[in-house]
């Protein structure tokens, strides 16, 4: 990996809330529901943080039926700037944010938001 990409994936990490994603995410798997739930955030929000996490190589997404699962990607915990995550992820156990961060985390289910499939726009009727 270049050092700009290093660079890159470093920044998008260290935005607050961005690494409160990764440090939910390095538990699990979590839709874009069981985020915003965990971590309170609204939904258009949590999209956008996820997408600078994707683009830079540290989410994967990968489509679970109806539902996108999000993920730490393979990548994101190798080479230099995967060594500073773990680092920084292992460190973050302590604070008292991401501590309720992770116990949220564990205690959301997506059944239970939205149940069994995410809600599907109705098509207007057509004249």
């Amino acid at each position: 990996m270049s050092l700009s990409e290093t660079l890159r994936r470093l920044n998008a990490a260290a935005e607050p809330s961005r690494l409160r994603i990764l440090a939910a995410l390095s538990s699990r798997r979590m839709c874009v529901c069981e985020l915003c739930a965990a971590l309170g955030f609204k939904q258009s929000v949590m999209s956008q943080h996820l997408r600078v996490l994707r683009d830079c190589g540290l989410v994967e997404a990968r489509k679970n039926g109806l539902w996108v699962d999000y993920a730490l990607s393979v990548s994101a915990l190798s080479g230099p700037s995967g060594k500073a995550l773990k680092t920084l992820l292992a460190e973050m156990r302590t604070d008292e944010t991401i501590c309720k961060d992770r116990k949220a985390s564990a205690k959301v289910n997506r059944q239970a938001l939205c149940g069994d499939a995410p809600k599907q726009r109705k098509s207007p009727p057509r004249a």
